[in-house]
């Protein structure tokens, strides 16, 4: 089954990863008109490249699921654009494992015709660089976990030779319903499923059920007339994903005036660590940390990669070596100036 509705709440549809006939049919009637409405006066539209923003906070698996979407483009051409936090762009690099063509220090080419690039300077810029060149069939803009996905799209509007194709937001099943309930990241996460035209959450695999059904219910009556997308490992049909304006309502949002803030700080271990110890550390890691994310050398000449959202993490075989080098993003300077001079007392 591709699609079913809750008939006790009209504002919500459920999607299942895969066909997406059966939505297309429901709702072609309410999003007929939004196509033309995305194109500027005058303009046929023809020669701009669609330019997709995917937004989610810390941790939510956005890079996941722009990792998918480079490794099975449905024959497209991609280029993304990864906007990360920190001196040390992690995410850029987690294409690593996908079949290199090419790569220069800002930029890296894939055999299969798609392309991610690291956010230099202004946006706008970037994209129209990119539109310009008339090399990718379509834009991706993986947002740093804290951006204002709203900045983001209007910069996309009013790059020269691009449209917005849409805004996805990741959310995370795992920690969705604390992160509502944090009077500090709830607002955050809000915005950004606010501004959103598609939601996945991400994730679903990891929790039962029940709580699945309860998180989509939920995700519903936040963002009425969004589809809400369940994903495992990031999986999701790239005709969601890179149409996502056409296949769900959003509403005008201006600028965000209260950005949400923090510091990060990147550790670079001074010798192999041993993971039994880089586990513990972990396991009662210093308040106020909110992301980690990084590869670290072990004692047997091996590299792993560290991930970790507020309390859960993991440690694993890397796919291929990298620099160690680990980036920790916390609530606020304090924070991330005591996480990493205690974690930088392990090497």
């Amino acid at each position: 089954m591709n699609t079913e509705t809750n008939s006790g709440d009209p504002g919500l549809l459920r999607a299942q990863p895969g066909g997406i006939d059966e939505f297309d049919a429901a709702w072609q009637t309410t999003v007929g008109s939004i196509a033309a409405a995305r194109r500027r006066p005058g303009d046929s539209g023809a020669e701009d490249v669609g330019v997709t923003v995917l937004t989610g906070f810390l941790g939510s698996g956005k890079t996941t699921v722009l990792r998918r979407l480079l490794a099975e483009p449905a024959g497209l051409r991609i280029a993304a654009v990864v906007n990360d936090i920190g001196p040390v762009n992690i995410d850029a690099a987690a294409i690593e494992g996908l079949q290199v063509a090419s790569r220069t220090p800002d930029r890296v080419e894939l055999t299969n015709g798609c392309a991610c690039c690291a956010l230099v300077d202004d946006l706008a810029e970037t994209l129209e660089e990119l539109a310009g060149a008339r090399m990718s069939d379509a834009i991706v803009v993986e947002a740093s976990g804290v951006a204002d996905p709203a900045t983001l799209a209007l910069a996309a509007e009013g790059a020269a030779g691009c449209m917005l194709d849409g805004v996805v937001a990741v959310v995370d099943a795992q920690q969705l319903a604390s992160q509502l309930g944090d009077l500090r990241v709830g607002p955050a996460v809000r915005r950004q499923i606010d501004v959103a035209h598609l939601v996945v959450l991400s994730k679903v695999d990891q929790v039962d059920g029940d709580e699945v059904a309860a998180l989509t219910d939920r995700l519903g009556r936040l963002a009425p007339g969004r589809m809400v997308v369940p994903a495992v490992h990031g999986r999701i049909d790239p005709r969601l994903l890179l149409g996502a304006a056409l296949r769900g309502a959003t509403f005008p949002t201006d600028v965000s005036d209260h950005p949400f803030d923090v510091a990060s700080a990147v550790v670079t271990p001074a010798r192999p660590w041993e993971v039994a110890e880089v586990a513990r550390w972990f396991e009662s890691s210093p308040p106020g940390l909110m992301r980690a994310k990084g590869w670290f050398s072990s004692s047997d000449g091996g590299c792993h990669e560290v991930q970790a959202v507020a309390r859960s993490w993991r440690i694993v075989p890397a796919a291929s070596a990298h620099d160690p080098a680990i980036v920790l993003i916390c609530s606020s300077q304090e924070a991330v100036d005591g996480a990493a001079a205690s974690l930088q007392q392990l090497g």
